[in-house]
């Protein structure tokens, strides 16, 4: 009886060795992975690298990414890995958690890129930005699709524009949490800054489809350059307290 209990054990502890170390690379050919593609994949399921990623839209190719398997996710229902990559110059990292009915929810997220790589973003080459921008998210849920739920921030430091305007902006502070339920779930946005040639404060709105409002305010303050202040009459016009209002609206996916 011993040896057939020794035996067990033995082929219990090969079974879990073979699964734990079994190479990423022989798993991935064989799973879904579209539109999503995968390349230069090493390690294992559990623990390892690949050296490329790309999606189709947003166009954004992700490098030396680095993915750490959480088996104790499993008895929740959720299949979950500590996510570590490059992207846009910067750095990021994530936990993300994905269940059998296919949402996914990322939290403890963080990205910090070179502002100058996001201009790609914008609908026209119309400025140059200068800083740091370090994105926090606290948690970022989709169902079905649609965004559910986010809840983080977004920090612009030493920021700088050059183009039509040419200011120093300091820190620029984006907080978005949701609102509401169901269909009248919105994510709404405070901008704000310190430290810059302008004063700036904001709303913003996205709903769960990628609409969006934005409404904008940029007021000089006493460090604002006099060629500064002459040249904001072309982004908006004056308000009775002194700012400038800036409007905007469309759906996210047109920028991207």
């Amino acid at each position: 009886m011993k040896v057939i209990g020794y035996l067990f054990l033995f082929l219990i502890a090969f079974a879990v060795t073979i699964i734990w170390k079994f190479p990423a690379a022989g798993v991935l050919p064989h799973v879904n992975t579209h539109p999503i593609k995968i390349a230069g994949v090493n390690g294992t399921v559990w623990s390892g690298t690949a050296a490329a990623v790309q999606a189709p839209a947003p166009a954004v190719p992700v490098s030396n990414l680095q993915w750490r398997f959480k088996p104790e996710r499993l008895l929740s229902g959720n299949a979950a890995a500590r996510l570590n990559f490059e992207v846009l110059g910067g750095e990021g990292a994530a936990d993300v958690f994905r269940n059998l009915a296919g949402n996914m929810t990322v939290q403890d997220g963080s990205l910090n890129v070179p502002a100058k790589n996001l201009e790609q973003f914008l609908p026209l080459p119309v400025a140059e930005f200068g800083g740091n921008v370090l994105a926090d998210i606290i948690k970022l849920e989709i169902e079905n699709d649609l965004l559910k739920s986010t809840r983080g921030s977004v920090v612009w430091r030493q920021a700088s524009v050059a183009g039509a305007v040419n200011a120093q902006l300091g820190q620029v502070v984006l907080d978005v949490v949701p609102e509401g339920q169901g269909d009248q779930l919105l994510h709404k946005g405070k901008l704000t800054n310190k430290d810059g040639q302008l004063d700036i404060t904001g709303d913003f709105q996205l709903d769960q489809v990628g609409n969006y409002r934005a409404d904008v305010r940029l007021k000089p303050n006493n460090t604002t350059p006099p060629e500064l202040n002459g040249m904001l009459g072309m982004v908006g016009k004056r308000a009775s307290d002194g700012s400038y209002r800036i409007r905007n609206n469309g759906n996210i996916r047109e920028l991207m």
